[in-house]
């Protein structure tokens, strides 16, 4: 009932935070389906830990909380958290790779401590950041299906920098909106600012955002 609960705690997790993918996740077989959700609410618990937290050195500790629980669940502890739970369960049902789940969390933990101007000198940085955080979920979900592939990796590699991507670009552009409508910027002034950081300043209004995106909900 315990492990029930936690799977379903997992699936609710991805339909509130992670739509799209819900949506997705419900066509993989049953097998790999319990797998890709409690995987993607691990992906909800870590990615949003900085979002919800009142003070970023709270945001922090849960990250560095989600590290220690992956040792955790490795190491066949109990933990009363139902992701860990259901996470635990796929981990001793397959063959889950524990250094990609580490990977994950810890390119989250490195980008919480980095300062908002301490930005990525070329697209390389942007890469191998959703590489870590979006490509190793594809590679954890072709483990729980069994599948053993050079070539289905390669793939899962660039398909996931390929929508991490495309997710920083949907996020820029929310900003771009941001900027105009909440700081009373002008469009030319915001292009101004594009073309002035080159590359850097996506990732400016892209930290920006998330910085500031609860207090624009309010």
């Amino acid at each position: 009932m315990v492990l029930q609960a936690a799977c379903s705690h997992c699936v609710q997790q991805v339909r509130n935070y992670d739509y799209h993918h819900y949506l997705c996740l419900l066509e993989l077989p049953p097998k790999v389906r319990k797998a890709a959700f409690a995987l993607r609410a691990f992906n909800v618990e870590t990615s949003r830990a900085m979002d919800i937290a009142s003070d970023p050195k709270i945001g922090l500790i849960r990250l560095v909380w989600w590290k220690e629980a992956i040792d955790k669940v490795y190491a066949n502890k109990l933990i009363e958290h139902p992701t860990a739970q259901a996470l635990a369960s796929v981990v001793s049902e397959n063959k889950i790779s524990k250094g990609w789940l580490k990977r994950s969390v810890e390119a989250q933990i490195n980008d919480a401590k980095r300062d908002v101007t301490d930005i990525p000198e070329n697209t390389e940085g942007l890469e191998k950041y959703v590489e870590d955080t979006v490509s190793t979920l594809l590679y954890m979900k072709l483990q729980a299906g069994g599948i053993q592939s050079t070539a289905a990796d390669h793939a899962a590699s660039h398909i996931g920098k390929a929508s991490g991507l495309l997710l920083m670009l949907t996020m820029l552009a929310a900003t771009v909106t941001f900027l105009i409508y909440k700081l009373k910027l002008q469009p030319i002034m915001v292009c101004w600012l594009r073309k002035r950081a080159g590359q850097k300043s996506a990732w400016i209004l892209m930290r920006a955002y998330v910085m500031r995106s609860l207090t624009w909900h309010q």
